[in-house]
């Protein structure tokens, strides 16, 4: 989805990743810590992607039952991993606070979208799942759909699976190598 400029979500991730990795001073405790968060963050993406069918029904199985928007989520956790990994404080005064900025807007775009193409069955859903602080229950809202690997596959999640592990071993690489 478009942004402000035309950009797409995508190149600002990608302006915070190459900077965050330049400035970045990673450590073995940081990576290990870090790289752990992101996988965290990766799993919670998967898992969302592999129940969400774009374009269908209002997806409310799998993490959607406990969160609206538990991509973000997953992104936000992995995210956090990032700025642990970078081991400078300006990754949580600047980069941090950008990336909520970015992620802020995006989930206010989708929630009208949303409230626009489901109406009174968002606003039930939306009653009863949080939007971005998960809840440790399930709402009992779910409709049955079960997780698959080729649901995840159709909505690309394999890409973005492949560029954080990417970045994830660059950061491996800048420590072990002291670029």
């Amino acid at each position: 989805m478009k942004g402000a400029l035309g950009l797409r979500r995508i190149h600002g991730h990608l302006v915070l990743a190459v900077l965050g990795l330049v400035l970045a001073r990673p450590g073995v405790v940081t990576n290990l810590v870090g790289s752990g968060l992101v996988a965290a963050g990766l799993v919670v993406r998967v898992w969302a992607a592999g129940v969400l069918e774009k374009g269908g029904r209002l997806c409310t199985d799998g993490p959607y039952q406990y969160v609206r928007h538990p991509l973000y989520v997953g992104s936000l956790v992995a995210a956090l991993g990032f700025c642990v990994m970078m081991s400078v404080v300006w990754a949580w005064v600047v980069v941090l606070p950008l990336f909520i900025v970015l992620y802020a807007v995006q989930v206010s775009l989708e929630e009208r979208l949303l409230r626009a193409e489901y109406g009174e069955r968002h606003a039930e859903y939306a009653a009863e799942v949080p939007k971005v602080l998960p809840r440790l229950r399930s709402g009992g809202v779910g409709g049955g759909r079960r997780w698959s690997f080729s649901q995840a596959l159709a909505n690309r999640e394999q890409y973005h699976v492949f560029v954080t592990v990417g970045l994830v071993a660059l950061f491996y690489a800048k420590w072990y190598w002291g670029w």
